[in-house]
């Protein structure tokens, strides 16, 4: 049965849920064994790339990710520490603490997505020289070389003693 739901900026959205694609398929298709055979591989396909940390597409559905935020936190490192935080600070000292560790992440996730489409872009303009450098220095060296190389800015007579 799907349901509509409506959302704080007064759009309407409709929920389906996994048994009313089922009940479709029993009711408009023939052949019935192949339509449940995709449903379960996109299923499969599904968990698959949620499992790498990627982006999963659902045909007809839409696109879904696991929020990187709750992945770390759910890392060892991550919590030992918050665990350690909540047996020594308070309970006002312990929410804060959660919620400055939040931004925090949430400004090194934005810092390294505006890296990777620095890189991408200063890679696109390059790409001749940028597979050069890779092959001679490698890639590591590369992406450093060129993730810096829209900030700097050449002179002239760079290297030369000028006369004035």
């Amino acid at each position: 049965m799907e349901e509509t739901c409506k959302f704080p900026g007064g759009k309407d959205v409709v929920v389906v849920r996994k048994q009313d694609i089922i009940d479709c398929i029993y009711d408009n298709i023939t052949d019935r064994e192949v339509a449940l055979a995709i449903v379960q591989q996109c299923e499969i396909d599904a968990i698959f790339f949620l499992r790498q940390g990627r982006w999963a597409g659902i045909p007809f559905l839409g696109n879904i990710r696991a929020n990187p935020i709750k992945k770390l936190e759910k890392s060892k490192e991550r919590q030992e520490l918050i665990n350690t935080a909540f047996n020594t600070l308070t309970k006002e000292e312990y929410c804060l603490f959660r919620k400055e560790l939040a931004h925090d992440e949430r400004k090194r996730l934005k810092a390294n997505s505006f890296y990777k489409w620095r890189l991408a872009s200063a890679v696109r303009n390059n790409n001749e020289l940028y597979k050069k450098i890779v092959k001679e220095k490698g890639e590591a060296y590369a992406n450093i070389r060129f993730s810096f190389r829209p900030s700097v800015v050449q002179t002239r007579n760079y290297g030369q003693d000028s006369d004035n």
